[in-house]
C-alpha cells in the first residue's frame, strides 16, 4: 500500500446466509456452518478500489448495490468474507442514522463515549465539546438521554462529533437527507472546507448531483459488483444511462411501453441513451442574430435548435433541454411539454405540440427561445426527446437523450448591470423609509 493512499480495498467479497427456518439458522449456528439449509447473498463481490489521501470520492448505486455494505467494511464494521482492506488515518464515519449511540445515555455521554471508541481521552473531548455543542446548536437537549432526540436533532449531534474529532477520513452514508435545509447547507460548507484542507471524503448517496458536486472521482456498484470506476463526471452519466435502461425494460413491459422502434444508426454509450423511438441529430446554439454563437451577454435571448429523426409512429413528444453549470449544478430545464401545459392552463396561447402525431421518418426542428438570464460562466446543454403519456409530467419514456448537446458561455459588461449567482432574479431596490 503506497504512503499517498488513504483506503486500499483488494479483491473484497461479503457473502451473506439465508435460511429458509429459525431452525435451520439455529443449526448452522451450533454446528458451526455445516447443517442448516441456507441459500449465499453476495453483497459484494470482488471489490477493489484505492482511494489516495485528501481525494475525495462517491460511491453510487440503487438500493441494494453494496454500498453500505462496502462503507461498513471500510470502517471495520463487518468483516470482509475475502480481500483485505488497508486504511491509513483516523476515521470518523456517519453510516446509519443513529449508529453508534446509546438510546439510554444523554447527549453529551454520547459525544465522550464516540471520542473514547476513537481513542480520545475525556480530557481531549471535553476540550472540543464545546465546539460539537456550537456546531450541533440543540441546546439543552444535550443533556437528555438520545432516545427523546427527533432524527434530526440526531443528525446534528451524529455529524458536529464527526468532523470536531479532526478526522483525517470521513465518511457519510446518506445521513445528510434528513437534515434541514440550513443545517445541510452548514454541513456542506463545512465538507468542503475539510476537503480543502487535505480530508480524504467518501461519499454515499443517492442524489448524484450532490456527488458530482462534492467529489472528483466515483464507484458505482451494482448488485455488489463494480460497473464502473472514474472521473465523477463520467461515472454520473453512466448511472444516469443504467437508470434510464431499468426504467425502460419496466416500460417494455406494459402496453405503452410496446414500441417499434430502431436506431439505424449507433450512438455514443457514453453520453447518449434512451429505448429509442427518436433520435436527436442534431443541436445548434444560436445568438440574437440567429447564427451560432458561443458567448452571450447577460440577459441576451438564447435559441436552442433540436434536430430529432423520427424512428416510429409516434405522438405525445416532448423536445427539450437541461442547462448545467460545468461542476453538474442543474439550472433550468424546460421543453415543448412545459409549454403544453402552460397552454393547457391557459397560461400561455399557442398550439398543443403534444397533439401531433408522427410517422417513423419524420425529420423534426424544435426551436427553443430562452431569456438568457445566466451568471458569469460555463455552460452545458444537455437535449432530450421524450414521450409523456400523461396531461402532466410523472408518466415518461426517455426516447434519447444526449449529454454535452452543446456549451455556451455568458459574459457580463460590468460598467452596465452587474449581478452574482447563476441566474438574475430581477430585483428592483426602492427606499421605503
Amino acid at each position: 500500500m503506497s504512503s499517498d493512499t488513504a483506503i486500499s480495498v483488494r479483491n473484497v467479497s461479503k457473502t451473506y446466509r439465508t435460511y429458509e427456518h429459525p431452525l435451520h439458522a439455529l443449526a448452522s449456528r451450533l454446528s458451526g456452518g455445516r447443517v442448516g439449509r441456507f441459500r449465499e447473498f453476495h453483497a459484494l463481490s470482488d471489490v477493489s478500489i484505492d482511494i489516495a489521501k485528501g481525494e475525495s470520492i462517491g460511491i453510487l448505486g440503487r438500493n441494494g448495490s453494496g454500498k453500505s455494505t462496502l462503507l461498513q467494511v471500510i470502517c471495520g464494521i463487518r468483516q470482509a468474507t475475502h480481500g483485505t482492506v488497508n486504511v491509513t488515518g483516523r476515521i470518523s464515519a456517519l453510516l446509519e442514522l443513529g449508529s453508534g449511540f446509546h438510546p439510554d445515555m444523554t447527549g453529551r455521554e454520547n459525544v465522550l463515549l464516540q471520542g473514547a471508541i476513537m481513542g480520545f481521552t475525556q480530557d481531549e473531548m471535553e476540550a472540543r465539546f464545546d465546539d460539537i455543542a456550537a456546531f450541533a446548536d440543540i441546546g439543552e437537549y444535550l443533556d437528555q438521554p438520545m432516545n427523546t432526540f427527533s432524527s434530526g436533532m440526531m443528525l446534528r449531534l451524529a455529524f458536529a462529533t464527526a468532523v470536531q474529532v479532526s478526522p483525517d477520513i470521513l465518511i457519510v452514508d446518506e445521513a445528510l437527507v434528513v437534515g434541514d435545509a440550513l443545517f445541510q447547507k452548514r454541513c456542506h460548507a463545512k465538507i468542503r472546507r475539510m476537503r480543502d484542507s487535505g480530508l480524504t471524503l467518501v461519499l454515499v448517496s443517492h442524489d448524484y448531483e450532490m456527488v458530482r458536486n462534492m467529489t472528483n472521482r466515483a464507484l458505482l456498484l451494482d448488485h455488489g459488483l463494480v460497473q464502473a470506476l472514474g472521473s465523477t463526471r463520467d461515472v454520473t452519466r453512466h448511472y444516469r444511462k443504467m437508470l434510464f435502461e431499468e426504467e425502460a425494460r419496466l416500460w417494455a413491459g406494459t402496453d405503452a411501453g410496446t414500441l417499434p422502434a430502431s436506431r439505424p444508426e449507433p450512438y455514443e454509450p457514453a453520453s447518449s441513451y434512451g429505448i429509442g423511438g427518436a433520435t436527436i441529430t442534431g443541436v445548434r446554439i444560436l445568438g440574437s442574430n440567429q447564427q451560432p454563437c458561443g458567448v452571450f451577454a447577460a440577459g441576451e435571448l438564447i435559441s436552442i435548435e433540436i434536430a430529432t429523426r423520427i424512428d416510429a409512429q409516434l405522438d405525445h413528444l416532448n423536445i427539450g433541454v437541461v442547462i448545467r453549470t460545468l461542476e453538474g449544478l442543474k439550472v433550468y430545464s424546460w421543453g415543448s411539454f412545459n409549454q403544453d401545459i402552460a397552454i393547457w392552463a391557459g397560461i400561455k396561447p399557442g398550439e398543443v405540440l403534444w397533439d401531433r402525431a408522427f410517422e417513423a421518418g419524420d425529420e423534426v426542428i424544435m426551436k427553443l427561445v430562452l431569456e438568457g438570464n445566466l451568471g458569469v460562466g460555463k455552460y452545458e446543454v444537455q437535449a432530450v426527446v421524450s414521450r409523456e403519456l400523461q396531461k402532466q409530467y410523472g408518466a415518461q419514456q426517455i426516447l434519447h437523450w444526449r449529454d454535452e448537446a452543446g456549451f455556451f458561455r455568458v459574459d457580463m459588461n460590468p460598467a452596465s448591470y452587474v449581478f452574482g449567482g447563476v441566474t438574475d432574479l430581477h430585483g428592483t431596490a426602492t427606499f421605503v423609509a
